[in-house]
């Protein structure tokens, strides 16, 4: 990559750092190790060393507060963002008219693996991802192939935060014991638990809100309502059309 294109990709990467997407990955999808290249492959999407995929996230509030004060009203705003986002860093700093979005959209992209691939996250008790640093305050925003010549990201895996924590707090918040130390999230329980406390853990989870790591970068309690209502939505949606 030319002197000319590097300065253009740190441009790009301030620019997304400014609007809160201050998680960033570039990785080469045909290098992907073969478990993830199996569940990849399976989505159809090609894997090219022509191509690279970048992953863009939020970790802490940073997203949040500055779509706030751009005073977006759409009915999703986060992926309409991210879309308007993919677009104009693409087209602006990389020289891309035409990236392929895949996320947010109707690709089954293996997005938490990629994750732990990029060094991200790790599994956690809480049956989502964990960030050693932002804890489980984080979210995939988007992701696209581009064909613009990107440095790769420096990939370094990521350690887990739940393996040196003791006291295991996220354990003990949880109302009717769904998380634990060694399985895995008991889904059923959970669910129930959510389904009837609509107004509890039906938008907010307490083993989440009780994890210690990354507790600089919690969500604010509006941001954490409005998560929950569309999660919580998503949840009485599937219920209702699978009749459970």
């Amino acid at each position: 990559m030319s002197k000319k294109n590097n300065i253009a990709f740190s441009d790009g990467e301030q620019w997304l750092e400014d609007r809160g997407f201050n998680l960033r990955a570039v990785v080469d999808p045909s290098t992907f190790p073969e478990d993830l290249a199996a569940v990849w492959d399976r989505t159809g999407i090609p894997r090219t060393p022509s191509e690279r995929l970048v992953l863009l996230g939020m970790g802490g509030p940073g997203l949040w507060e500055w779509m706030n004060v751009q005073g977006l009203s759409e009915p999703n705003p986060f992926d309409e963002i991210s879309r308007r986002t993919v677009v104009e860093v693409s087209e602006r700093f990389w020289g891309d008219r035409n990236p392929k979005i895949l996320y947010p959209g109707e690709a089954l992209i293996p997005l938490q693996q990629v994750g732990r691939f990029a060094g991200w996250s790790v599994p956690s008790p809480l049956g989502l991802d964990i960030s050693p640093v932002y804890g489980p305050w984080f979210a995939f925003r988007a992701a696209f192939l581009t064909r613009s010549p990107l440095p790769l990201t420096d990939i370094l895996p990521a350690a887990s935060p739940c393996d040196t924590c003791q006291d295991m707090p996220c354990i003990q918040a949880c109302p009717v014991g769904a998380v634990q130390r060694e399985e895995a999230l008991d889904r059923e329980r959970c669910l129930k638990r959510r389904f009837a406390d609509e107004g509890g853990c039906g938008i907010q989870c307490y083993s989440r809100l009780g994890c210690p790591i990354g507790i600089k970068w919690r969500y604010s309690q509006r941001q954490l309502h409005y998560h929950g209502k569309r999660s919580l939505q998503s949840l009485l949606a599937w219920k209702q059309a699978s009749g459970c």
